[in-house]
């Protein structure tokens, strides 16, 4: 090689170089970036799949085609499985079979997603392996209970029962100079 074709050459990488090392480092934050999101949305779904009317887990699902949105046939997976569910739970409400079928269809979106991310969770763990405490359904329970109550009061269609009870409760005396005095407590 001719000095003239060595001298270009050195000029071409000292401009190109950083420009190239710009562009790697931007798509290494893009791709880092994404994984996160893709990892927040699995990670919401997975922490709420016990109580699906959980307002994180219903923003996690709804942003599921934003976030998995590659061409690629893991996230096409994702998002297949996330159309799946989503059509069942906007169509088939009246159905007898409905929670269960739920349940399958979230644990087929939730395997997806994390084959997609690097996990090996099989469809029968995530069905099952999820704690909710007896405690929590129950507040749950009695927290509806209470709401439609309230509407129904709210609307005029139930009263609230008053009743009025004789005031014979006496009056509690304490006895003066039967209790022994106070003591001050010091430091």
């Amino acid at each position: 090689m001719s000095e003239t074709t060595i001298a270009v050459l050195t000029i071409i990488a000292i401009i190109a170089g950083p420009l190239v090392a710009l562009w790697i480092q931007r798509r290494t934050e893009e791709n880092r970036e994404k994984r996160q999101n893709k990892f927040l949305v699995f990670k919401t779904l997975m922490t709420y799949r016990a109580t699906p009317l959980n307002y994180q887990y219903v923003q996690a699902l709804n942003i599921i085609d934003v976030v998995f949105n590659a061409e690629s046939q893991e996230e096409k997976a994702v998002r297949s499985a996330w159309g799946v569910l989503l059509d069942h739970l906007n169509v088939n409400k009246n159905q007898p079979d409905f929670t269960e079928k739920i349940t399958a269809l979230t644990a087929t979106m939730l395997a997806a997603m994390g084959k997609c991310l690097g996990y090996d969770f099989g469809e029968v763990y995530l069905k099952r392996h999820a704690y909710v405490p007896e405690g929590h359904g129950k507040l749950e329970e009695e927290q509806n209970e209470l709401r439609k109550l309230l509407l129904e009061m709210l609307r005029g269609n139930r009263r609230i029962p008053v009743a009025i009870f004789p005031d014979d409760f006496q009056p509690i005396v304490l006895p003066k100079g039967d209790l022994p005095p106070i003591k001050k407590v010091t430091d």
